[in-house]
């Protein structure tokens, strides 16, 4: 996975992001080819935001490596290691912006696409933004703007304000989010992959069918897949090597389509092969 610790610039002058980064291996000796980019981005615990690790999604992240992708995962400001005031929470949850929320995010998104864009081992206009839960909502956010290096959006279990006054299926304002989905999806052309479990206790299948027709409706691109439910909670697809088998197919099926020809076409790694055969 080659893990190196990185430091990226944010939406916010002078605010630098954390980041891990993973590359696949070079041949010996060769000068690394430029190969895609993946930019995996974390949700929020409005609880635990300052003390969370630097995001890692191991399995997410290897399945990509597997693939040959570069993959960055950014600390957004507000977490962690990043730190700073939770900027992209604006109101709450009796009155939010999820908009405003999700532009703010995206933010720190595009700043480390555009500064990864630029490095030798990156082929630009070719990144994949993915995004989990918040993460997933920003990744949408993005795709509003259509940036230049973005060719796609894989949005897994996307929205923002789930457990709602720590219940369960409860969102703060779920109609504002619809509302912000369409506003997105008015000026959105980058073609996006939406991935949701049916027992996502945090943004469950109404409220994600609803938000992906409010996008399609004002004019966005989007493939829905609602999967079988996931564990004990299908927040958490993209958390495990398990998930490989439940979303696995629809993300390769999108990238076939959105990605490089080379890398569409490429083989798996034996690392990947030998994990998905279980052998050793």
């Amino acid at each position: 996975m080659r893990e190196q610790l990185w430091v990226l610039p944010s939406g916010e002058p002078g605010h630098a992001l954390r980041a891990t980064v993973f590359r696949p291996d070079d041949a010996p000796g060769a000068k690394p080819a430029p190969r895609p980019l993946v930019v995996i981005n974390h949700g929020t615990s409005a609880a635990t935001r300052l003390s969370v690790a630097m995001p890692v999604y191991y399995w997410l992240s290897k399945w990509f490596v597997d693939r040959g992708y570069v993959v960055a995962l950014p600390q957004r400001r507000g977490h962690g290691a990043t730190g700073g005031p939770l900027v992209e929470a604006v109101g709450n949850c009796a009155d939010p912006d999820h908009a405003r929320s999700g532009a703010i995010a995206a933010d720190d998104i595009e700043a480390a696409v555009d500064f990864l864009s630029q490095k030798p081992f990156v082929a630009p206009r070719e990144t994949i933004v993915v995004g989990i839960s918040t993460g997933g909502w920003a990744a949408l956010a993005l795709a509003a703007r259509n940036p230049e290096n973005v060719a796609g959006v894989i949005n897994i279990a996307g929205g923002r304000g789930g457990h709602a006054g720590g219940s369960r299926n409860a969102v703060c304002a779920e109609s504002r989010l619809i509302e912000a989905a369409a506003a997105y999806g008015s000026t959105a052309r980058v073609p996006s992959l939406w991935l949701y479990a049916e027992n996502d206790s945090y943004f469950g299948p109404k409220l994600a069918t609803a938000m992906v027709e409010a996008w399609r409706g004002a004019g966005a691109e989007a493939e829905l897949h609602i999967v079988p439910p996931y564990g004990a909670e299908g927040h958490d697809i993209a958390n495990d090597r398990a998930g490989w088998n439940v979303w696995g197919a629809f993300a390769d099926g999108f990238l076939g389509t959105h990605r490089p020809p080379q890398i569409a076409a490429g083989a798996v790694s034996e690392v990947a092969t030998a994990a998905e055969t279980g052998s050793e």
